[in-house]
């Protein structure tokens, strides 16, 4: 787990919450409120961090962020759609939050935890979204993380996040150094092929090269096949989740390469 977020924040917590967007009723902030710091979760921090249509002002959210980052790094289910809504609301407010100090430290933290959830493929059973396991655990986070930080502002089409994605991927699963990586690297390449993970502009031309090129492809292969005879949950895993694309790995003469257009 990514240190604490430890940036001061200085605004007090509010006594309400205005609603610059009047999107919500008064008795719906009023709830919201009424939620205890530690016990905030989806939906609560999803409505205060609501993308373009926040519960508050900005300095009424931002005195919720060390909240927030504290609920995706526990990983929890819904972090992923929490997460998505709040990158894009740090976005927007970066000036804002330039100004108080607070952007790079949600930045830097939200690469860290990009960087963990990559550093490992772990394999869970249990339910994944009403589906049955085995299933790879925080594969909704890190595609959230890498589309959220990879996206550009609807409002002024600049990138406030720089595409900080990136570099992160192709430093940890783009070097295909271990059986994770290998894991990682199919894992997102199925997606791709299958139009699962393509998303416009956030798929930038060094991350779609990484997951196209021929020669990684080969090497990620030989890594899974050695891996799955060693392991039966990811056996079982690529079993369930990639039958049908490119990367099942029962008949892996019938696809060489995945897709590259």
């Amino acid at each position: 787990m990514p240190a604490p977020f430890s940036t001061p924040i200085p605004y007090p917590r509010p006594a309400r919450l205005s609603d610059p967007g009047h999107d919500f009723t008064p008795e719906e902030c009023a709830a919201i409120l009424a939620v205890p710091d530690d016990r905030l979760g989806w939906p609560e921090l999803g409505e205060i961090f609501q993308s373009y249509l926040p519960a508050g002002d900005y300095a009424e959210c931002a005195y919720f962020i060390p909240r927030a980052l504290r609920f995706f790094d526990e990983r929890g289910g819904d972090a992923s759609d929490v997460a998505d809504n709040f990158i894009a609301w740090a976005g927007e407010q970066k000036r804002e939050l330039d100004a108080d100090g607070l952007f790079a430290p949600i930045r830097d933290h939200l690469v860290a935890l990009l960087r963990e959830c990559l550093s490992g493929f772990r394999i869970e059973f249990g339910p994944a979204k009403g589906m049955d396991a085995p299933f790879p655990a925080d594969s909704d986070l890190a595609e959230t993380l890498i589309v959220s930080l990879n996206r550009s502002s609807p409002r002024t089409g600049e990138y406030p996040f720089g595409k900080a994605a990136t570099p992160v991927f192709l430093d940890t699963v783009g070097r295909l150094r271990s059986l994770s990586d290998a894991s990682w690297f199919a894992h997102f390449a199925s997606w791709l092929e299958r139009g699962i993970f393509h998303n416009g502009e956030v798929i930038d031309a060094p991350l779609f090269e990484c997951l196209t090129d021929e020669n990684n492809a080969v090497r990620a292969r030989d890594i899974l096949r050695e891996g799955v005879r060693r392991d039966p949950s990811l056996a079982a895993c690529w079993a369930k989740w990639f039958r049908g694309s490119s990367w099942t790995l029962d008949k892996p003469e019938a696809h060489p390469h995945p897709a590259t257009t």
